[in-house]
């Protein structure tokens, strides 16, 4: 497996002097105000994948300095604010987790490595990965009342550069070049006879291919949605339908050119229909017209994600070792409980087989919502994940500020070091409490229930593990046996003539399991029951806001211990 170390970005879009995110080969949570570059770090990662699928000429007008009457600058994504003498780059650094080798990648003006036919890296990355943001999502459904829904915009610009046939992309290769390649005469297109209809049967196998793709992305999508957003239940079905395909009039009408999108996206459509299951309705499915009109926006989130994880799914990325995902505020319209029950499918928080494809990649979750951010960051953790603050002031054009985001632990040890006891405290508070929900509901179903004390937390944990034993002792021994033959575990069984060698040596069996069962309790599910001990022991203490003492020696020695007894818990209850 391949992952990302570190990415380093110059001069490009809200970014100014070179900014260096060390990722180390974890997953990203960010949080970011509105304004404060996570869309520019989105688009960098965008601009770099997709570099490796472009010609250098493509690439090198995003670094372009901008000259108002030079149109071939106007596409540049440098920082408008810096001197046009600075350098703009993005940059990133592979490294392979068997060999540790490392790979560097660079986009500029002057320097481009990521397109080449010798090494092909970005491009397999490129076509492995996936980006999702709150824009993608709304043109799901930002169709008027009175209109169809059509995803025609959604593919063309956010499905098809994904999807792979042959060395190339479909938009590249299935898309633009046939359609571009119409057949010419020195006087124009041709329009008679056998070269027009030779091309219109080019046309017509490029329309049935996009359709099969979409019954394929179909049928992914109606999968997942059953199993996964309504507990394996019909209650809603997607279809989509290639319904205004490609003609050789609307080629003709050179609708690849950058003016003509709008046209474009106005006579090629790709409708959604979505049907609702209705056990008294002959045939139990009812077709809604106007879907935008009859669901609500958390329904047709769900089904945008449906959607595109059926595409994502019709990849073979079991081949690819290299692969990215790209959140950026897309769940920014739902409500915490909707926001979860998807996050929770793509973090695969409950382990499920059909859901590990998720695993396999690298994640990037980007947001603005601060609970947001704390809660996906209280049910992750710093081994696997890395995790950044983006600020800017939207008064001033300055670049982000862009700091690592400690965990409660790590800055109640900087307090500490710097004497900020009462800090500290609070922040081993924090600490706990996000360790114990973690441990308490480590599937993040109940992350709405409201407000729980730290010390019914302790409680809950501290059930569980009890709860736990139990049920290990439960599975060895309380089976299918008769209880009165079990208590003779306790007696000289074998030399009880009322029990017959079968049983005798079935107790035998018990008494071995009893005391690997005991070795086990005594070892990791003891030391769970006494460091929560001591976590409701120093609670009133050392975490209560109230009992804070900067100036005790005495509390200064308890606070450090208390430190310690918060690194445990996390030590132990890892979920």
């Amino acid at each position: 497996m391949k992952r990302i170390k570190e990415i380093r970005i110059q001069n490009f879009k809200a970014f100014q002097k070179e900014e260096v995110f060390p990722i180390n080969r974890k997953n990203v949570l960010v949080y970011g105000n509105n304004g404060s570059g996570k869309s520019s770090f989105f688009w960098a990662l965008y601009t770099l994948l997709q570099s490796s699928i472009k010609k250098n000429d493509e690439i090198q007008k995003y670094f372009k300095n901008y000259v108002t009457s030079d149109t071939a600058t106007h596409q540049t994504l440098r920082n408008v604010f810096l001197p046009e003498t600075d350098d703009s780059f993005l940059k990133l650094i592979a490294i392979d987790e068997e060999t540790s080798k490392e790979d560097v990648y660079t986009i500029s003006h002057g320097t481009i490595n990521t397109n080449k036919s010798t090494d092909t890296l970005i491009q397999e990355l490129n076509l492995s990965s996936d980006f999702i943001n709150y824009k993608l999502l709304h043109n799901f459904y930002r169709a008027s009342h009175k209109e169809e829904v059509n995803l025609w915009p959604v593919f063309e610009r956010d499905i098809f550069p994904f999807l792979t046939d042959g060395t190339q992309n479909w938009l590249d290769d299935i898309i633009v070049k046939p359609t571009t390649d119409i057949p010419k005469t020195p006087r124009g297109y041709a329009v008679s006879s056998g070269r027009r209809s030779n091309y219109e049967t080019q046309l017509g196998n490029l329309n049935d291919k996009i359709q099969n793709l979409l019954d394929e992305i179909t049928t992914n999508a109606n999968a997942f949605l059953k199993d996964h957003f309504f507990d394996g239940k019909d209650v809603v079905r997607i279809s989509l339908k290639f319904a205004k395909k490609f003609t050789f009039e609307l080629v003709r009408a050179r609708i690849w050119d950058v003016q003509k999108q709008g046209y474009r996206h106005d006579q090629l459509q790709i409708k959604l229909d979505v049907e609702l299951y209705d056990e008294n309705k002959v045939g139990n499915w009812h077709r809604l017209e106007r879907v935008q009109s009859f669901l609500n926006e958390a329904q047709l989130t769900r089904i945008a994600i449906g959607v595109r994880i059926g595409a994502l799914r019709t990849r073979p990325l079991a081949e690819s070792k290299f692969k990215i995902l790209v959140l950026d505020d897309m769940l920014i319209s739902l409500d915490l409980s909707n926001r979860m029950d998807i996050v929770r499918l793509f973090l695969n928080k409950e382990e499920k087989e059909d859901l590990r494809f998720f695993d396999q990649f690298q994640k990037f979750i980007l947001t603005h919502d601060k609970g947001f951010f704390n809660l996906i960051r209280r049910n992750t953790n710093d081994e696997d994940w890395v995790y950044f603050d983006f600020h800017r002031d939207e008064n001033q054009n300055k670049a982000p500020s862009v700091q690592e985001n400690l965990t409660p632990l790590q800055t109640a040890i900087k307090n500490f070091e710097q004497n900020e006891f009462e800090n500290a405290g609070n922040n081993l508070r924090l600490e706990a409490e996000a360790i114990l929900a973690s441990f308490v509901d480590p599937e993040m179903k109940n992350t709405a229930r409201g407000f729980v004390s730290l010390k019914q937390k302790i409680s809950e944990a501290y059930n569980l593990v009890v709860a736990e034993n139990y049920a290990k002792f439960k599975r060895t021994f309380i089976k299918d046996w008769d209880i009165e033959k079990v208590r003779k575990i306790t007696t000289d069984f074998e030399s009880d003539a009322t029990l017959l060698p079968g049983e005798i040596a079935r107790l035998n069996s018990y008494k071995r399991y009893m005391l690997n069962l005991f070795v086990e309790m005594s070892g990791k599910n003891l030391i769970k029951e006494k460091v929560l001990e001591d976590i409701d022991e120093i609670l009133d203490r050392i975490l209560n806001p109230a009992s804070h003492h900067s100036d005790n020696p005495l509390h200064r020695a308890e606070l450090k211990d208390a430190i310690d007894k918060v690194k445990d818990l996390k030590e132990h209850l890892k979920v």
